[in-house]
C-alpha cells in the first residue's frame, strides 16, 4: 500500500507539472519569447508621446501594441532619449527600437531593420508670416534647429556648410519649435510627419518647404544578427498592411495614408 501510495503521488505531481508547463505556454511568441521590449522616445508626436494623464500615445504606440498581438507577446515600452537609443539596443535593454527611426546605410551595418512601415524624409519647416522656403540656398545666413543624433542632424551638418547656414540642436523636437516661436531660429529640420503634424496643429504658426533633404523611410530598427525575430516582425507587419490596419493608423495619427507607397531607394546624408 505504501508503494503504492508513492507511485500515485509521483504520478499526481507529474500530473500537475505538466498542467504548470501548459500554462506557461499560453499566449507567448513563437520561440517561447513572451515579452517584447522596445525602445521608444516619448517626446515625438506623432509618433510617440504621453498626453495630459502622462499615458505613453502615438503612431508607433497603436503599431507596436498592433504587432505585440500579431506575435502573441506582451508589449513593455523602455522610454530612452534618441541620443542613446541605439546604443540601449546594443547593450540588451531592449529587443527593438520603434521611435520613428528612419532607415539609412550606416544603421544597416550595425542593426536590423524591419520592412519600411512609413514613407518618410527630412523637409524644412518655418513661420508662416515668412517667406516660403523654396530651395537649400534660401537658408543660406539662416539659423536651422534640429534635435541632436537624428538624421535631420546628420543632413543639416553637412548641408550647413555647402550652403552657409547655422545649425542648433536640441534634445527634444518640441524644444525647437519652442525656439522657432521665441525667434532662436529661422527653421526647422524635421521628418515630414512630425512637420504635417505640428502644421496641422497649427496652421497659422508653420509652413513646410517644398524642399525634401533626404528620403529615408521608417521602419522597426532591431537588435543585430536577431533574423528570427526580424522575420517574425515582417510577417505581422504584411498582415497589418493587408488587413488596412497600418493605413487606419497613418490616416488616425498623421490625417493620410503614407503606408502604402513607401520608396525604399535611401537618399541619406551620412
Amino acid at each position: 500500500m505504501k508503494k503504492a501510495k508513492y507511485v500515485a503521488l509521483a504520478l499526481s505531481l507529474l500530473l500537475v507539472t505538466g498542467v504548470l508547463a501548459g500554462c506557461g505556454d499560453k499566449n507567448t511568441g513563437e520561440g517561447g519569447q513572451t515579452v517584447l521590449k522596445i525602445g521608444t522616445d516619448p517626446t515625438y508626436p506623432p509618433f510617440e508621446f504621453t498626453n495630459d494623464k502622462n499615458e505613453l500615445i502615438g503612431f508607433d504606440i497603436d503599431l507596436a501594441n498592433a504587432l505585440g498581438e500579431k506575435l502573441g507577446m506582451e508589449v513593455e515600452f523602455v522610454p530612452t532619449a534618441f541620443d542613446g537609443i541605439f546604443t540601449g539596443m546594443n547593450s540588451g535593454a531592449y529587443d527593438v527600437i520603434m521611435a520613428a527611426v528612419s532607415m539609412t546605410p550606416k544603421r544597416l551595418e550595425t542593426m536590423l531593420f524591419s520592412k519600411p512601415y512609413l514613407a518618410n524624409g527630412q523637409v524644412i519647416l518655418n513661420r508662416k508670416e515668412d517667406a516660403v522656403l523654396s530651395s537649400l540656398e534660401d537658408l543660406k545666413d539662416l539659423n536651422v534647429g534640429v534635435q541632436l543624433g537624428t538624421t535631420a542632424d546628420t543632413a543639416t551638418a553637412k548641408y550647413s556648410e555647402e550652403v552657409g547656414f547655422e545649425v542648433t540642436k536640441y534634445d527634444e523636437i518640441i524644444q525647437t519649435f519652442s525656439a522657432m516661436k521665441a525667434g532662436h531660429v529661422d527653421a526647422i529640420a524635421v521628418d515630414y510627419a512630425v512637420a504635417i503634424e505640428y502644421v496641422a496643429n497649427e496652421p497659422e504658426s508653420y509652413q513646410i518647404s517644398p524642399v525634401m533633404l533626404t528620403n529615408e523611410p521608417i521602419a522597426v530598427a532591431i537588435k543585430k544578427d536577431n533574423t528570427v525575430l526580424q522575420e517574425k516582425i515582417n510577417a505581422a507587419l504584411l498582415e497589418l498592411k493587408e488587413e488596412g490596419k497600418l493605413k487606419e493608423l497613418s490616416e488616425k495619427w498623421m490625417g493620410g495614408d503614407y503606408t502604402s507607397n513607401i520608396d525604399e531607394e535611401l537618399n541619406v546624408v551620412e
